[in-house]
């Protein structure tokens, strides 16, 4: 244990939890973390954000953000997000502006099975362009575990759970 860490208390349970705990973050969608390492050199484009499956399928680095109770931060989810070739390509071309939070939200699908949830790969969210950043996934089906905890917000504790998860 780092000593120097600052540790909050949960109020739900007593237990002290990191105040800054790492971020839960996929390292590429379901879809192509399932690929051999041959295969995605062969068939994929993609850096650190965007992955291209054969022209035919593509994917965006995201956030998904979850307001901490406790906190004035919120806590991000790094997840990845499965759009179309039109959406991609207004993504790329786009991707320098400043501020692109005027533009509407885009409809595309969760590309990550979201653990302590169900059924979240292929989840309809929408995503919002923010400029030059990751851009943000708003999740709207009310029946996903995900939206009442991007709705009213998570805690510490649950923060911790998720981060729980990187180690």
């Amino acid at each position: 244990m780092n000593m120097n860490e600052e540790f909050i208390e949960c109020p739900c349970c007593g237990k002290k939890v990191p105040a800054n705990d790492v971020e839960l973050t996929f390292k590429r969608p379901d879809e192509i973390a399932a690929m051999s390492e041959e295969d995605i050199n062969e068939f994929c484009l993609y850096n650190k954000e965007i992955y291209n499956y054969r022209n035919e399928k593509h994917y965006i680095r995201s956030l998904l953000p979850l307001p901490v109770v406790e906190k004035e931060d919120r806590y991000c989810l790094g997840v990845w997000v499965y759009v179309s070739k039109n959406d991609y390509q207004t993504i790329y071309d786009t991707w320098e502006e400043q501020d692109l939070t005027h533009m509407a939200p885009i409809q595309c699908t969760l590309a990550n099975d979201i653990p302590l949830h169900e059924n979240t790969n292929g989840l309809e969210i929408e995503l919002q362009l923010m400029g030059k950043t990751r851009p943000e996934v708003i999740i709207k089906d009310s029946s996903s575990s995900l939206y009442a905890e991007q709705r009213k917000g998570i805690t510490i504790h649950r923060a911790s759970e998720y981060s729980d998860i990187c180690r």
